[in-house]
């Protein structure tokens, strides 16, 4: 799985509202700000390869939320790489779905 670092920090990447958007052995992955003031959260986002997350139905997509800290961005990227361990036979299959087969298919 990518180093703890790629995710950044929450004062100087998140506050600002910017969106962490990769991937990783066939697991896409997304995590950004949610909420406003005091309801705010780091929420993180999970789903299969070859399409960006605008464009992958909602069931294919599996998130969770953490606190708007340091320790819940911690827990955001173990729960990311729990997700990559522990569905790696999805993701191994993810990588050998074109785009193409997506887009006939209408995925």
């Amino acid at each position: 799985m990518n180093a703890r670092k790629t995710f950044y920090d929450v004062a100087s990447f998140y506050k600002n509202k910017a969106t962490l958007a990769a991937s990783y052995q066939g697991m896409r992955y997304q995590v950004k700000q949610s909420g406003e003031a005091e309801e705010k959260v780091l929420s993180a986002v999970v789903w299969p390869e070859p399409l960006c997350f605008e464009k992958t139905p909602e069931e294919k997509k599996e998130g969770k939320s953490f606190p708007f800290t340091e320790e819940g961005l911690d827990e955001a990227y173990a729960w990311v790489c729990e997700q990559y361990e522990s569905r790696r036979e999805e993701w191994e299959h993810a990588k050998t779905v074109s785009l193409l087969e997506c887009v006939e298919q209408g995925k």
